[in-house]
């Protein structure tokens, strides 16, 4: 969790350093730390997936999925911080209600997710858990798609190479997972 700190806020700080601390550079740092902080959500929301697929040499990834899914909330705290500076320097808001309404559903259901993550808390939940993280996982992965990939094909964007390796991360990932869960419903157990 503390590399995850330390990793955003260095990336945020890094381009505020090169761009400013104004309007641009803090837009730009934002973007720059929601990237970061993908990079731990992906490697959480995938790890059992990679696992189940490609065998042995994932199973440390998947072992350490609530590790990497408390770095991304991590990180997204720094990103939120980030998010919270763009709005106090701008004179309009950055991004319209809808946004702010449905990004922050997925802020709330991450650090409900952490919580919900406690072992004790857990268990109480029973079967209710993989439900409940399921549809927060699933939702956050997709507003990252939204992201990077829905609306860089809406509005064009200037510079695809700063979406492409998100892009393809963001659709690899729920492809790996669907894969995957269709694999284990699909063949009996002993044959994977």
């Amino acid at each position: 969790m503390g590399g995850a700190f330390c990793a955003a806020l260095g990336m945020g700080l890094a381009v505020l350093a090169v761009l400013g601390r104004g309007g641009q550079g803090v837009t730009i740092a934002t973007e720059s730390v929601a990237r970061v902080a993908f990079i731990f959500f992906w490697l959480a929301y995938t790890g059992g997936a990679l696992a189940h697929l490609f065998g042995r040499r994932f199973e440390s990834l998947a072992r350490r999925r609530r590790e990497f899914g408390l770095a991304f909330a991590t990180a997204l705290l720094v990103h939120l911080a980030f998010v919270a500076w763009l709005f106090h320097i701008s004179f309009r808001p950055p991004v319209s209600d809808a946004v702010i309404f449905y990004f922050g559903i997925g802020a709330l259901w991450t650090y409900a997710l952490v919580l919900m993550s406690l072992p004790g808390l857990r268990e109480r939940m029973g079967a209710t858990w993989s439900l409940f993280s399921a549809a927060g996982i699933e939702y956050v992965a997709l507003l990252f798609l939204r992201d990077f990939v829905l609306l860089p094909l809406q509005s064009g964007t200037r510079h695809p190479l700063y979406y492409l390796p998100f892009a393809v991360l963001s659709v690899a990932g729920p492809a790996l997972r669907w894969s995957s869960l269709l694999l284990r419903h699909a063949l009996p157990q002993k044959t994977l």
